[in-house]
């Protein structure tokens, strides 16, 4: 049996209660006030426990992905919304046909990158070279492509008039599932965009792996 957590642990007093000789007694609980401010206390539990109840599930398992593109916000103008667009879709030629250098001129020179296993870049420079020397020689390009082909957006968040956030998903072979019976690797990438002038670069990217 779960303990009690969060507001439903505040409201019915039953935060860490005894479970398997852990925890406060039962008879060493702390009873509700009654007075003014214990009948308030209860009257506030009791709206934010109704509150939550009517709040519907939204999180998801670690391999799902909702059905439907999500947009926040909106982009300063058409021009900026067809740029962000051309970008992506660069970012997944380059990656497709492991252009290292075409894919880092996508970047901003101040760049920051973390993969799924924390390796971690600053600039557009040595991320080049780690790119060029590692990580598109490691697989064939037929990896990268089917990769490429496979990615989907999840949600764009257009960030005022110089910045949007790309979220992304695909399903690869670029090395084995973490998880057992399962042949694809799902990896996430969180690309930040910010515009510089008239040319939007990414500045930042987080990877992750659904494990």
């Amino acid at each position: 049996m779960r303990k009690a957590e969060g507001p439903a642990a505040a409201c019915t007093g039953r935060a860490g209660a005894h479970e398997s000789g852990t925890g406060t007694p039962p008879s060493r609980q702390v009873p509700v006030r009654k007075d003014g401010a214990g009948r308030v206390r209860l009257a506030v539990c009791v709206a934010l426990v109704a509150l939550l109840g009517a709040v519907p599930a939204t999180a998801q398992e670690r391999r799902e992905v909702p059905d439907t593109v999500r947009h926040y916000g909106e982009p300063a103008s058409e021009a900026d919304r067809a740029a962000i667009d051309t970008l992506l879709e660069e970012y997944r030629s380059t990656w497709a046909r492991h252009d290292a250098r075409a894919w880092i001129a996508l970047h901003a020179a101040d760049t920051e990158w973390i993969n799924a296993y924390a390796r971690l870049f600053q600039g557009a420079e040595p991320l080049a070279e780690f790119a060029e020397q590692r990580l598109f020689p490691a697989f064939d390009a037929s990896v990268s492509s089917r990769e490429s082909a496979a990615m989907r957006l999840i949600s764009v968040r257009y960030l005022g008039d110089d910045a949007a956030v790309l979220h992304l998903y695909t399903d690869s072979p670029r090395g084995s599932s973490r998880n057992a019976g399962e042949d694809l690797r799902r990896t996430h990438l969180h690309l930040v965009l910010a515009k510089t002038g008239a040319a939007w670069r990414i500045v930042h990217t987080a990877i992750m792996d659904a494990r």
